[in-house]
C-alpha cells in the first residue's frame, strides 16, 4: 500500500535525550502504538523529519511499515519490525520501546503534542532556509516560496475551511448522542480542569500565600479551607516575582513538598540558562505547553502577569491578544490556568476588561489586617467579583489568617468573613459608592446604607456626599 506523506525523508539532528525536550514526541509516538485507527488518525500529517529525536523518527518509521503489512501496530509488531531492519538496539531495544509505549497519552495530548513538534519542525527549516538565503544558495523569491510552502504544509491549509466546516459541525441530535467527557472538579465545586481564573490584590496583602496555598492543595488532594481537591494533580507554579529562598521558604513553611508540585523560578532560571521569562512570546508559550504536556501538568500558575508578560499595555484590549489565544489553547487541552495580578487604584483588576471575557471565576482578596488586632503575616478576605460558571451555588466569602511561626511552619486559619469586614475591606480598595458597594457585596444598596451608618457610629467611616471612607486612624494603619 503506497504512503501518502506530506513530508520528506528524515533530516533532524539529534538533540539531548531528556523527557523535558521529548516528551512530546514520547507521547505522540505512544499514541501511534495504541492501534491502527490511532495511527490512521495522524498517518498523512507527519513524517521522520518533523522528529528532533532520530529514535523517534526512527519507530515512526517501523509503524509505516506494519501498517503497509496489514498487521496489528502495538509494542510488539513494532519491536519485531525494528528488530527484522537491524534497528532495535539503537531504539533501547524492546525495554525502550515498551518505555515509549507507557508515556502518558490520548488523542488530545497527542493532538497537542503535534502540534508542539510542527512548531519546532517550522523553527528549523525557517532557520535552515535563513542560512541558505544568507549564503546564496537561495534567491529572496525562493526563500520566501519554501517558507510558504512550509507553513501551508505544516498549519493544515491544504483543508480548505468548507471542508473543516462540513466535518465539524453537528445538529442538536448529534451534540445530544456525543461522548462528552464532563470536566473534572479539582478544588471545591468552583474550580475545574481547563479553567482560566484570576486572584488579585494590591501589593503586600496575599496573593501568592493563596496562590500557593492553592497549589498545594491541588498537588496533593488536600483542602484549602472547605474546599476540597478530590484528587491529586499535577502542578507547575511559574513565580516571576519571588526570590527562590523566599519561595522555599514559604513551600516548606506550608508543607508543600511533594513531587505533583513542580516550581520554575524566574532566577533559578536566569542563573541555570542566561533566559528571561515572557509569556507573550510565542516560543515560550509553546516551551510551557511542551512541559506540561510532557509531565502530565493539569493546572498551571502564573504569578504574576506584570512580571511574567513583557510588551504588552495593559489597558489595550487588542495587546492582551499576544497571551489570549495561548491560553484558550491551553484550555482546549483541558489544562487549568490560575494567574495572579495587582489591584488598580480603584481596587478593580489592573488592566482591560477584555482580560474577563473568557474568564470562569475571579477572586479578589482585600486586606483585612486593620480590623483585627493581631497583625502577624497575611489577613484577608477572599470573594469571587466574577462567580465561578462552575456552580449555580454562590462560593462563600472567607477571612484567612496565614501566620509563619516560629518553627517556620505556617498556620492557616480560616473563617467565613463578616459581612462588616467585607464592607471595610471595599472601602479601603477604594471603592466608596454605595451602589458599587452593593454590586460587589450582592446585597442591597439598603442594606449598605444600613451597614455604612453602624460602621459611622463605630468611628471605623466617615461619610460625605454619600460617599464611604475610613477615618484617618484606619486610614494611617493600612499606610504602615
Amino acid at each position: 500500500m503506497p504512503r501518502t506523506r506530506t513530508f520528506g525523508a528524515a533530516t533532524a539532528q539529534p538533540f539531548a535525550n531528556d523527557v523535558l525536550f521529548h516528551g512530546h514526541e514520547r507521547s505522540f509516538i505512544a499514541y501511534l502504538l495504541s492501534g491502527r485507527n490511532e495511527y490512521e488518525r495522524f498517518r498523512h500529517r507527519v513524517s521522520e523529519e518533523v522528529f528532533s529525536n532520530p529514535i523517534h523518527a526512527t519507530i515512526l518509521d517501523a509503524i509505516d511499515d506494519v501498517y503497509d503489512e496489514a498487521d496489528k501496530i502495538n509494542h510488539v509488531t513494532v519491536a519485531t519490525r525494528l528488530n527484522e531492519k537491524g534497528k532495535l538496539p539503537e531504539c533501547g531495544g524492546i525495554p525502550g520501546v515498551i518505555e515509549i509505549s507507557l508515556a502518558t497519552t490520548s488523542a488530545e495530548i497527542a493532538q497537542s503534542a503535534l502540534d508542539c513538534m510542527l512548531d519546532q519542525y517550522r523553527a528549523r527549516r525557517a532557520a535552515k532556509i535563513g542560512k541558505q538565503l544568507a549564503a546564496g544558495d537561495l534567491t529572496p523569491e525562493q526563500a520566501q516560496e519554501q517558507l510558504s510552502k512550509l507553513d501551508r504544509h505544516t498549519r493544515g491549509a491544504d483543508k480548505n475551511w468548507i471542508d473543516a466546516l462540513n466535518e465539524s459541525v453537528v445538529t442538536s441530535n448529534q451534540l445530544s448522542a456525543l461522548g462528552l467527557v464532563p470536566r473534572k472538579k479539582l478544588l471545591g465545586d468552583w474550580f475545574c480542569e481547563g479553567d482560566l481564573g484570576f486572584v488579585f490584590a494590591f501589593r503586600g496583602v496575599g496573593k501568592t500565600w493563596f496562590a500557593t496555598a492553592m497549589a498545594r492543595a491541588l498537588s496533593e488532594a488536600g483542602a484549602l479551607g472547605e474546599w476540597q481537591a478530590p484528587e491529586k494533580v499535577k502542578v507547575l507554579y511559574i513565580d516571576g516575582e519571588m526570590p527562590p529562598d523566599l519561595m522555599r521558604d514559604r513551600c516548606e513553611g506550608l508543607q508543600a513538598s511533594n513531587g505533583n508540585l513542580q516550581f520554575l523560578n524566574h532566577e533559578i532560571l536566569f542563573e541555570r540558562t542566561g533566559k528571561v521569562l515572557n509569556i507573550a512570546d510565542r516560543q515560550i508559550q509553546c516551551a510551557i505547553t511542551q512541559r506540561c504536556i510532557a509531565t502530565g501538568v493539569r493546572v498551571l500558575f502564573l504569578d504574576n502577569l506584570s512580571t511574567l508578560a513583557s510588551g504588552m499595555r495593559e489597558n489595550e484590549a487588542d495587546s492582551w491578544e499576544l497571551v489570549n489565544s495561548w491560553l484558550l489553547d491551553l484550555r482546549r487541552r483541558k489544562i487549568a490556568v490560575v494567574i495572579v495580578h495587582h489591584a488598580g487604584r480603584s481596587g478593580e483588576m489592573r488592566g482591560t476588561s477584555k482580560r474577563e471575557d473568557n474568564v470562569f471565576w475571579i477572586i479578589a482578596l482585600d486586606d483585612a489586617k486593620n480590623n483585627d488586632d493581631d497583625k502577624r503575616g497575611a489577613r484577608f478576605v477572599s470573594r469571587f467579583t466574577k462567580p465561578s460558571r462552575n456552580t449555580q451555588e454562590e462560593v462563600s466569602t472567607y477571612e484567612w489568617h496565614f501566620v509563619t511561626e516560629p518553627n517556620g511552619e505556617v498556620s492557616i486559619s480560616h473563617k467565613m468573613a463578616q459581612t462588616m469586614d467585607v464592607f471595610l475591606g471595599l472601602i479601603s480598595d477604594g471603592v466608596s459608592d454605595c451602589g458599587a458597594i452593593a454590586e460587589e457585596m450582592k446585597i442591597s444598596k439598603a442594606s449598605v446604607s444600613r451597614m455604612a451608618k453602624k460602621a459611622e457610629g463605630a468611628r471605623k467611616i466617615i461619610i460625605k456626599s454619600r460617599r464611604y471612607f475610613l477615618e484617618e486612624g484606619a486610614k494611617n494603619d493600612r499606610k504602615k
